[in-house]
């Protein structure tokens, strides 16, 4: 859709969308919008994110000025109580054609980090009242939303978590006449949360400290004892990390993206790289066939140990630097060559990709990309706040060297990757996508058919995807002619052919701004999207 204005949302819910513009429209800049358009997805999108999970914002703006705000999870510091084991129940989510096991309860809580990169996000940034920027998501908590077909399968599809605690059954299941029913909300229900608008105004009050050092802390540590790790040294430690966002020159501007310690924006970035050079050299071989193989180069750098060195300082430098680059390029050529296959590898996968996106730009060309999730939750409700605890300890997709195994403190690393594309120096694509490990190729693939095969935004984000897993390629209808299927099966591919669309492939939304200000945007429908203009 392309319309002649000054501000614009992309988000995964109409009213996500809709709250950011409305800041938009009272004068409000793109961090507000943000802000507003989040606080409301953890009504319109409940299972999605939440207050009590994390993310990321990257903020750029036309004078070439940038910066990453990481308010993702750290592993506690504190250990569990003496003979106690810590608490990670395996919870079985039936997938319809596959199950997977999540893990929840106490040990699985990370630092809630998210409400703390938003609030110093807008102390930083933001232009409007804190109260004005809150308002959108506290009437949202209080009013309700109504749940749409998608996010209502996805409370039916965590049920198992969802109903696990009492706190947690209260508030997914509605209540009648003062009796809690066993059915959860279901499509048109009007999902509220009462209490998550009072925790909210509360902090708008009284500041977000008190979250983090005051009576409101100690009853988050208190739900997480005694078989949890999070304590009160965890939410005084400091909270969000300020970064500079990777940046790489390719498909002849500048990709901002997610640093270290997170993982998704460096394979992106490599990808990237990799691609843009592989497709200026060999002409001759189809465009399926050459994303395939970047993005089995990606996967790859996890096997040959990226997650174990994701904290090393120079870790950017040594997996962009050219000759690594080149070594992975000829890797490919020789595959077309020999066909060896001898590199397979498998990433720990989480299919449900409990993550959400927002994208903004306001009518100065501020450029807002953030991506929070709160896991699949950890099935903790903190009594009496309407905050749902995230399981990011719990998560294998995200602990792929095993639970708990980071030192207490460190930040974990997550393939979450807000990211935009500078020309001239200033934000002309601004994108991300949830979906677990499958985000970082939804976003490589939509990049790379705006900026390199030239595709409008639109259908750069509709075409049809793929996603590989060892071998596997995971395939979206009408993304393979037969002469491109017969290339891949001769490379050693399996393909899986899936019937339609799937939110399994992640959910661009995504806002492009042209030289002359105008802004065009697309909401992936994977995704429930939607673009909300101001």
């Amino acid at each position: 859709m392309n319309r002649d204005r000054k501000g614009m949302v992309a988000a995964g819910h109409p009213a996500t969308a809709e709250a950011g513009a409305a800041i938009l429209k009272e004068g409000g800049n793109a961090v507000d919008a943000a802000i507003a358009a989040i606080t409301t997805s953890f009504i319109a999108e409940p299972v999605l994110t939440a207050p009590g999970g994390g993310g990321f914002m990257l903020i750029a703006d036309t004078s070439n000025r940038s910066i990453l705000y990481d308010g993702f999870a750290h592993m506690p510091l504190g250990s569990a109580l003496t003979g106690i084991k810590p608490e990670l129940k395996a919870v079985p989510i039936d997938f319809g054609d596959t199950t997977q096991t999540f893990h929840v309860g106490q040990g699985a809580v990370g630092t809630p980090s998210l409400l703390a990169m938003l609030f110093h996000a807008h102390k930083e940034h933001g232009k409007l009242p804190l109260a004005e920027v809150l308002a959108p998501g506290v009437d949202a908590a209080r009013s309700g939303i109504r749940l749409n077909h998608l996010q209502a399968s996805f409370v039916k599809l965590l049920k198992p978590i969802l109903t696990d605690t009492p706190e947690c059954r209260s508030l997914y299941a509605p209540v009648q006449q003062g009796t809690q029913i066993s059915e959860l909300w279901r499509e048109g229900d009007s999902f509220r949360n009462p209490d998550l608008a009072n925790t909210l105004e509360m902090l708008t009050i009284e500041g977000i400290k008190e979250m983090y050092h005051g009576d409101l802390a100690k009853e988050i540590v208190k739900a997480c004892t005694p078989y949890g790790l999070l304590g009160m040294e965890d939410m005084r430690a400091e909270q969000v990390h300020i970064r500079k966002p990777l940046a790489i020159e390719v498909l002849g501007g500048t990709l901002l993206t997610n640093p270290p310690p997170s993982s998704g924006g460096l394979l992106i970035a490599f990808a990237t790289a990799v691609l843009d050079r592989l497709m200026q050299e060999t002409s001759d071989m189809p465009w399926p066939i050459l994303v395939a193989e970047g993005l089995r180069a990606a996967s790859l750098l996890r096997r040959e140990g990226l997650d174990s060195r994701i904290h090393d300082l120079q870790i950017s430098e040594q997996i962009l630097e050219p000759k690594h680059l080149i070594e992975a390029i000829a890797k490919i050529h020789n595959r077309f060559l020999t066909l060896n296959d001898d590199e397979e590898v498998r990433e720990p996968d989480n299919r449900h990709g409990s993550t959400t996106h927002i994208s903004v730009v306001d009518r100065d060309g501020m450029a807002v990309s953030m991506t929070s999730s709160n896991g699949e939750g950890s099935g903790i409700v903190v009594p009496g706040t309407g905050i749902h605890l995230n399981n990011m300890l719990g998560e294998e997709d995200i602990n792929p060297l095993g639970f708990h195994a980071l030192a207490g403190g460190a930040t974990l690393s997550s393939m979450m990757a807000p990211s935009i594309f500078l020309e001239n120096g200033k934000p002309s694509l601004v994108l991300g996508s949830g979906g677990s490990n499958r985000l970082r190729g939804a976003i490589l693939q939509a990049l790379l058919r705006y900026r390199l095969l030239g595709q409008d935004i639109e259908s750069a984000v509709h075409a049809p995807r793929l996603h590989n897993e060892g071998c596997e390629l995971d395939i979206e209808p009408g993304f393979l002619g037969d002469h491109e299927r017969e290339l891949l099966i001769s490379l050693g591919w399996r393909l899986r052919d899936w019937q339609k669309p799937s939110v399994y492939f992640g959910g661009v939304h995504a806002i492009i701004r042209n030289p002359t200000g105008n802004l065009h945007g697309c909401g992936d429908p994977r995704r429930g999207g939607a673009i909300a203009f101001a």
